[in-house]
């Protein structure tokens, strides 16, 4: 089961916002004790043993908006039992705390039911949150991080008094499993396999549910884009014919050019001219895509300059290539058919009897089926020495699309050789189970013909919206110029919000971090819905593909979220994260998740010294923006809040620590080959 989570934001009286935050400051902000932290009396969140993170920090008033207080918390477990937990040791504090707000009960301590749904009904929850250590419970995290430090004691006190050391690794996870885990009987729970949410053991048949999910849905709008045109399915078949009719004379050009020049080849080819034409015609329309997809690979090799304009074309070659495999590999297929119809019809019909006519015949197709193999293993190592060229010596970007170039001439000239074995075979297969397979091969080659014409279709009419989609963000990033200041005006200023950063880096958050960061939507209908969106789409990502310990590459979120507040006029974003500020913001700046960074805080903007300032420049909603390094990290000091009370139960773990844990533990009791086992204590 996944963490749970609460938001709770209530309003301040304004003339009392100084006094909350020196109250939690003084009472209830935890104090750095060994590899823990220190809970105050009124305020024992150590004692909630469901409770991963908290905090709590101040929404100051500006002119559009009043002073608030935030409460966050991460915890296992339901909101109501959570809650619950939280009064039984915190009632006094927590009502002294809520006291400075404007709609908090006067009979709140005197009943702490009114307490509950008081916070209850402020609960804002979070548009997307990230947990870097899925299914884990606080109790197994703090055991297996036991588990784990009790293996190293063990293993570093055990051999020291001179004992013979086991001959082999294997000996070691056994004297691990004997004595650290079923010798003690606070560990034997650890025998048991830790349980896998949900999402993380479907993940891959979710997302080759929405693979197929979205494939229907680009079929589907193929065909309502279609039928205005008139473009249904038999009337798609007949498109299909005639084009494959054109095609065939393209290729009667290429191949009668070829011919002229190697006449020796044309003895033996044994295609239909038809279908060889159409093989011709498709391979070298599939070379010139796939040319012009390698240079296009080439111009955008560096993500700095991966701009929309830029990958675009490049999108759409790779799309134009697969389906010209697709045709290429039907159309291999309608090659092989013949060879079970007609070739055989007429080996049927002509006849001749004798042992010797039928052992000439195996010993022609058996020689030729084993020349097909000789050709293959030849291709074969060529793939992979020039799969090796790259690795031995990096090439230079010619020589890099050469070498693709010729690996994918090797791996089509492979897919040749296998049409013409199954060719060759075909004409051997009894007549009547080639008649009966001939014909369902035919639909099925049509009918897949059909569905990848329409898919073609919908993903053309996807792109063309994206393009107007695109094209309208532009010019709302053109305008943003000149609604918003430069944000690397906001470098200078960086030393004046040092006061929100004091906690960082120092004492028990050298492991640990908290960021909290409150900016404003940029105005209008589009902003806000672009904001939606990618918080939608983010949302989903880290429940079913981001739920292994990364968030588009970054290993180092414990727990994250992001709140659209006030009516989705401002964005809170509360993050625990694990080291240093900077080297977090960087791994935003050179991973993949600055695309994802860039499509929610581009939409936003902040405020300083009379000026509105917008997120660093972006083009297209996903490039550029966060890649200028100073100004991204100016705006996000500028949009910093000071978080004055915050609380982990596990604050020197992070989450490549939690996750290696739980590893370490599945691994004790299941078979493990000897490489596996040293690979356990190599990691220890």
């Amino acid at each position: 089961m996944n963490p749970n989570y609460t938001t709770i934001i209530t309003p301040l009286e304004p003339g009392r916002v100084e006094a909350c935050r020196k109250y939690l400051r003084d009472t209830a902000e935890p104090r750095p004790a060994g590899d823990f932290l220190q809970c105050q009396p009124l305020f024992r969140f150590d004692r909630i043993a469901s409770l991963h993170f908290c905090s709590f920090v101040v929404l100051d008033a500006d002119s559009e908006f009043a002073p608030s207080l935030v409460f966050e918390a991460t915890f296992d477990g339901p909101t109501d039992d959570f809650l619950g937990e939280l009064l039984d040791v915190a009632s006094k504090g927590i009502h002294e705390v809520y006291r400075h707000c404007t709609d908090y009960p006067s009979s709140g301590l005197a009943a702490s039911q009114l307490i509950k749904e008081y916070l209850m009904r402020h609960d804002v929850g979070a548009n997307t949150f990230f947990c870097g250590s899925p299914g884990r419970s606080v109790a197994q995290v703090k055991g297996e991080s036991l588990v784990r430090n009790k293996i190293v004691s063990f293993l570093s006190s055990k051999w020291s008094s001179g004992e013979a050391i086991p001959a082999r690794s294997s000996g070691f996870l056994e004297a691990v499993r004997r004595h650290v885990i079923r010798g003690q009987d606070d560990n034997r729970w650890a025998e048991q396999q830790a349980p896998i949410p949900r999402e993380v053991r479907q993940r891959s048949w979710i997302v080759s549910s929405a693979i197929i999910a979205a494939f229907v849905i680009v079929c589907g709008t193929g065909i309502a884009v279609g039928a205005p045109f008139g473009l249904g399915p038999f009337v798609l078949h007949d498109h299909i014919i005639r084009a494959s009719e054109q095609v065939t004379q393209m290729g009667a050009s290429v191949g009668s050019f070829l011919t002229s020049w190697f006449p020796r080849v044309s003895n033996y080819i044994t295609i239909e001219p038809a279908i060889l034409h159409i093989l011709i015609a498709l391979s070298c329309i599939w070379l010139v895509v796939r040319i012009i997809e390698l240079f296009l690979t080439s111009w955008t090799k560096n993500p700095h300059d991966q701009l929309f304009i830029n990958r675009f074309p490049l999108q759409l070659a790779v799309i134009f290539r697969y389906t010209l495999i697709i045709f290429l590999v039907g159309s291999v297929v309608l090659a092989v058919i013949p060879g079970m119809t007609a070739a055989r019809s007429e080996e049927v019909v002509g006849t001749q009897s004798g042992f010797w006519v039928s052992f000439v015949a195996a010993a022609s197709i058996t020689w030729r089926l084993l020349l097909l193999g000789v050709v293959l293993l030849v291709l074969n190592y060529w793939t992979t020495s020039l799969k090796l060229a790259v690795e031995l010596r990096p090439y230079d970007a010619v020589r890099e699309n050469v070498r693709r170039l010729l690996l994918d001439l090797d791996r089509f000239a492979m897919v040749i050789a296998v049409a013409v074995g199954a060719l060759l075979i075909a004409r051997h297969i009894p007549l009547g189970f080639g008649l009966q397979i001939a014909t369902i091969m035919r639909s099925i080659v049509f009918a897949v013909f059909g569905i990848v014409a329409y898919g073609l279709i919908g993903i053309l009419a996807f792109y063309a919206i994206g393009l107007a989609i695109f094209g309208v963000i532009r010019v709302l990033e053109t305008g943003d110029k000149r609604r918003f200041a430069d944000p690397s005006e906001l470098i200078a200023r960086a030393q004046e919000n040092a006061r929100k950063c004091t906690r960082e880096e120092g004492g028990i958050n050298r492991y640990q971090n908290h960021l909290a960061s409150i900016t404003a939507v940029k105005p209008g209908f589009v902003r806000r819905w672009l904001l939606r969106l990618a918080l939608f789409v983010i949302n989903l990502l880290s429940r079913f593909w981001f739920n292994r310990g990364e968030l588009g590459g970054i290993p180092t979120i414990l727990s994250a979220r992001w709140v659209m507040i006030d009516g989705g006029r401002r964005l809170l974003f509360l993050d625990n994260f694990g080291g240093a500020w900077e080297s977090y913001l960087n791994e935003f700046i050179d991973l993949a998740a600055v695309k994802g960074l860039n499509a929610i805080w581009s939409n936003t903007f902040v405020s300083a010294g009379g000026k509105r300032y917008g997120f660093p420049a972006s083009k297209f909603l996903f490039w550029r923006g966060a890649q200028a390094e100073q100004p991204f990290k100016a705006y996000v000091r500028q949009s910093q809040v000071e978080t004055i009370v915050w609380y982990g139960a596990y604050p020197t773990l992070g989450v490549i620590n939690i996750n290696a844990n739980t590893a370490l533990r599945q691994s004790l009791f299941k078979p493990l080959s000897y490489g596996e086992i040293d690979a356990i204590f190599r990691n220890l």
